[in-house]
C-alpha cells in the first residue's frame, strides 16, 4: 500500500543523544518512584490539608493536552481540512501518549499501582456513583477508541477514518468534561464547586492542546529537516486565538460567580492570597496575556518564530493552571466547624516541592517523549521530508545531464564518420 507518510530515520548523532538523556531521565524517574512505593507517600510534598500533589497536576494537564489533540485531528478526517493533513497522524498518536501518561500518573499516584486495574473495573467492583468511578470508564475508553482511530488511518480507509473521527472526538469531549466534573462538583471545596469547571476544562483542552500541537510539530518538522507550512502554522495560530478568548471569558465567568456567593473567601484567598502570583503570572500573563499581544498583532502572528512563541507560552501557562487549581485550591483550609479553628484543619494548607516528587515528574514527562519519538522512528506519522524530494530532482537533473552527454557523443561521433 503506498503512504503519503514515512517514519523518521533517526540516525543522527543528535537523534542517539536526546535518546540517551530521555532515557537517563525516565530511568531517574523510576528510581523515585521505587522509593515512594518503598517510604510512602511522605516523601512527596502532599499532606492531609492538601491531598494531591504533582502526579494529579500532571494527570489532569495531560488528559487535556490530550483530548484538545485528538479533537483537533478531526479538523482532517472528519471536516476535511486538508491543510492540516501533514501533522494529523502525529497528532492522534500525540494523544494516545498523553492519555497513556494520565494513566501512568494515576497509577503512581495510588501508592499501590499494582492494584490500578480496580480503576477500570467498569460498573464492577466500583461505586458508579462516584466521578471517579466514572471517568474510569471516560480514560479507559477513551484509550481503546483512540488506538482503533489509529489503526483505521493506518489502514487508510476514509469512511472508516471519519466515523471513527467522530466517535473519538465525541468520546475526547466526554473525557475532559468529566474531569472538570471531578472538580466542579465538589462542594465542600469553595474554590472548585463550580457549574462551569467542566466547559472550563474542555476550553483549556483545546487551547493547550493546539498550543503543544504548534509546538510539537514545529519542532519534529524542523529538526527532521522538513518544510513548515506558514499556512498551517498561522491557521492554528487562529484557533488557538480564539480557544484563548473563549477560555478567558469561561475563567472571567467561574470567578464571578465564586465572588458573588455568600462563601467567597476561598476564591478571594486564590486571587490575592500567598498563591495569587501562579494566576496572575503564570495562568493570566503567560497563559492569556502575552500570546493574545502577539496571535493579535498583524505584523507577527504570522511569522512561525511568534506563532510558537505564543504556543510555548500557553502551553506553560495552562500546565500552572493546572497547579493552581489542585494545589492552591486545596490550602484553603475547609470548613469543618464554622467559626472555630482546630489543629492543621483550620490553617492553611503548605505545599513542599520535595526532590523525589519533581524527579518522578521529570521521569513521567521525559518517558513519555521517549515514546512519542520512537513512534515518530518506528511508525509513518511525518510527511515526506523535502531532502528525499531534492534527492530525486537532482536524479533527475543526473539523468537529464547523462541523457545530454550521450546526445553530444552521439553527435560528435556522426560528425567524426562524415
Amino acid at each position: 500500500m503506498t503512504t503519503d507518510f514515512v517514519a523518521l530515520e533517526g540516525k543522527s548523532r543528535g537523534y542517539r543523544f536526546l535518546i540517551a538523556v530521555l532515557a537517563v531521565l525516565a530511568v531517574a524517574g523510576f528510581v523515585s518512584f521505587i522509593i515512594s512505593y518503598i517510604q510512602g507517600h511522605q516523601v512527596f510534598g502532599s499532606n492531609n490539608v492538601i491531598p494531591w500533589g504533582m502526579p494529579i497536576v500532571l494527570t489532569i494537564y495531560l488528559i487535556g493536552l490530550s483530548a484538545g489533540s485528538l479533537i483537533l485531528s478531526s479538523l482532517t478526517y472528519v471536516f476535511g481540512r486538508e491543510e492540516y493533513r501533514p501533522i494529523a497522524r502525529m497528532a492522534v498518536f500525540l494523544a494516545i501518549v498523553l492519555i497513556f501518561g494520565a494513566m501512568l500518573s494515576i497509577a503512581l499516584d495510588l501508592g499501590r499501582p499494582e492494584k490500578f486495574w480496580r480503576l477500570f473495573m467498569f460498573f464492577y467492583m466500583n461505586n458508579m456513583s462516584s466521578m471517579f468511578a466514572i471517568n474510569g470508564i471516560l480514560y479507559g475508553g477513551y484509550f481503546i477508541i483512540s488506538l482503533v482511530y489509529l489503526g483505521i488511518i493506518f489502514a487508510g480507509s476514509h469512511r472508516a477514518s471519519r466515523i471513527t473521527g467522530i466517535i473519538a472526538a465525541g468520546w475526547a469531549i466526554l473525557v475532559h468534561l468529566g474531569t472538570g466534573a471531578i472538580f466542579g462538583i465538589i462542594a465542600a471545596r469553595e474554590a472548585w464547586f463550580s457549574p462551569v469547571k467542566p466547559v472550563e476544562f474542555l476550553a483549556a483542552a483545546l487551547t493547550s492542546g493546539a498550543a503543544l500541537l504548534i509546538v510539537a510539530v514545529t519542532l519534529i518538522l524542523v529538526l527532521s529537516g522538513r518544510e513548515v507550512k506558514k499556512k498551517m502554522v498561522s491557521s492554528l495560530g487562529r484557533l488557538l486565538m480564539y480557544f484563548i478568548v473563549i477560555l478567558l471569558v469561561l475563567i472571567i465567568v467561574d470567578k464571578l460567580i465564586h465572588l458573588y456567593s455568600a462563601h467567597r473567601e476561598a476564591t478571594l484567598y486564590m486571587l490575592t492570597g500567598q498563591y495569587s502570583w501562579i494566576f496572575w503570572c503564570f495562568q493570566i500573563g503567560l497563559g492569556v496575556v502575552i500570546p493574545l499581544a502577539i496571535l493579535l498583532n498583524p505584523r507577527i502572528n504570522k511569522v512561525i518564530g511568534w506563532v510558537v512563541t505564543a504556543a510555548v507560552s500557553v502551553v506553560i501557562g495552562v500546565f500552572f493552571e493546572r497547579y493552581y487549581l489542585v494545589i492552591p485550591g486545596a490550602a484553603y483550609p475547609m470548613q469543618y466547624y464554622p467559626g472555630k479553628i482546630e489543629g492543621v484543619w483550620g490553617a492553611t494548607g503548605s505545599f513542599p516541592l520535595t526532590p523525589v516528587e519533581m524527579v518522578l515528574s521529570v521521569g513521567i514527562i521525559a518517558f513519555l517523549i521517549f515514546i512519542f519519538i520512537m513512534g515518530l522512528k518506528y511508525l509513518e506519522l511525518l510527511p515526506p521530508g523535502e531532502p528525499a524530494k531534492e534527492a530525486v530532482k537532482e536524479g533527475k537533473e543526473e539523468a537529464e545531464q547523462a541523457d545530454n552527454t550521450a546526445e553530444t557523443s552521439e553527435g560528435q561521433q556522426g560528425n567524426d564518420e562524415r
